[in-house]
């Protein structure tokens, strides 16, 4: 039987049912075909070209599709490719892709983050739960307006005056919310989902968050020697004291893996999938990092993590193998729990790094000996900075602990706070120690 028929109900209706999928293609109508399978279904399709690639547009089942409505709907399509070059079936995508509700494309941008690696799309998934799903979430994404956008951080701001805790009135979360929403709307745009991003459109209320808080050296004393007395618990307080000894993120001590300790050296070794600016990270243990790492060895030692979650007080006989990572906020709360019983103020636990690096600059060690202990980038964006230039810097870190390990000396082990050393009494210590 020859595969070009003509298109009536009566030809229809006797075709037989085929041993595989079968075209038949109506007479006088090029691409106009019905597709009968073994089951005897039979839909009516339009056959074109994009580009170098054959499509096949479903336009209906027969019966329920008439002939009439089949070739109503087939000289539209073939208008639109012939005479507009369209392609129907990507136009429907594109559609049902803007008919998509924001929702479904946050589960493609976290996806997205989480293949490249992005090092904050943990963080980036809880402002979407708590701020920009509420309001948008179940939106299609051409309906979002910038109103919708604005309201959101406006409710971030009306949040934080009830929270005593709130960074500038919670200025700091809008600016890093509607940055996490700018991206995602970014995606959309590109995917050419959107025509404008609506976060461009409004007037940031957001602040960005820069500290200058430092302890000073009576402070320094307090935390180190009152904190356990407070109810820390001893692997939260060793972790906050880590913090401030090896001068690193609290992300970064959170993660920390026995692993990463290379004891023969006295170092622990970040690699690049594991640092803010992704460059290989060798942080010198000085003392008293060792000595803490000694002291959460037996709550930890069985588990990977140097500082595993734990709330024990005491060792236990079978230490858990299976401690997880601190929560993001874990430290900040431990801190903010007793701060008022230390009578030191405003204190949070990036504020550590910030001090160590103060002060051992403060009594005469460069700039740059800092930035390379804290692992900053020095913005140096040239083939010989980022490429040649692999050594590691470990003598000037080790110089930089070194002198950090004296100080905190000076500081910790004073048998009552008013022995506590004033700056210069403390730079003439380090002078005298030959350090520098």
């Amino acid at each position: 039987m020859s595969r070009t028929i003509n298109f009536t109900d009566s030809v229809i209706r006797n075709l037989k049912n085929p041993k595989k999928r079968t075209i038949y293609w109506c007479e006088g109508s090029p691409a106009f075909g019905i597709r009968i399978t073994p089951t005897g279904t039979k839909t009516f399709i339009y056959k074109y070209m994009s580009g170098r690639i054959s499509r096949f547009k479903t336009i209906g089942q027969y019966p329920k599709y008439s002939i009439r409505q089949a070739r109503a709907e087939y000289n539209t399509l073939y208008e639109q490719v012939n005479d507009y070059g369209k392609d129907p079936i990507a136009e429907e995508k594109t559609r049902k892709e803007r008919e998509r509700p924001v929702e479904a494309l946050v589960d493609e941008y976290i996806a997205i983050g989480k293949l490249k690696g992005r090092k904050y799309v943990v963080e980036e998934e809880r402002y979407f739960r708590t701020d920009i799903l509420p309001v948008i979430g179940h939106k299609q994404l051409h309906e979002v307006t910038p109103s919708d956008i604005d309201q959101i951080q406006k409710n971030i701001i009306k949040r934080s005056h009830k929270r005593s805790n709130a960074t500038r009135n919670g200025k700091v979360t809008a600016r890093n919310v509607m940055g996490c929403a700018r991206r995602l709307f970014n995606l959309a745009y590109t995917k050419d989902l959107i025509t404008q991003n609506p976060v461009h459109k409004i007037e940031m209320l957001g602040v960005k968050g820069r500290r200058d808080r430092v302890l000073n050296f009576k402070e320094i004393w307090l935390l180190w020697n009152k904190i356990e007395e407070n109810g820390v618990p001893p692997v939260t307080a060793s972790a906050i004291k880590f913090m401030l000894v090896s001068m690193q993120r609290g992300i970064e001590v959170r993660n920390m893996r026995y692993s990463a300790i290379k004891s023969g050296e006295g170092v622990w070794q970040m690699e690049t999938g594991e640092t803010k600016n992704g460059k290989m990270h060798r942080v010198p243990l000085n003392k008293h990092a060792l000595s803490l790492i000694e002291d959460v060895a037996p709550y930890t030692k069985a588990s990977q993590y140097v500082f595993g979650a734990t709330r024990a007080t005491k060792p236990s006989k079978m230490p858990n193998m299976h401690l997880v990572p601190s929560t993001p906020s874990a430290y900040q709360q431990a801190i903010r729990r007793i701060r008022k019983k230390l009578s030191i103020e405003d204190i949070r636990p990036h504020d550590l790094r910030r001090t160590g690096a103060t002060w051992i600059t403060a009594v005469g060690l460069p700039k740059l000996y800092a930035r390379l202990l804290l692992n900053h980038s020095d913005g140096d964006r040239d083939v010989t900075g980022e490429v040649y230039i692999q050594y590691s810097y470990d003598f000037e870190k080790q110089k930089a602990a070194d002198i950090w390990a004296f100080i905190l000396d000076q500081i910790i082990y004073c048998s009552d706070i008013e022995q506590v050393p004033n700056l210069t009494e403390m730079r003439k210590a380090v002078q005298n120690s030959g350090l520098l």
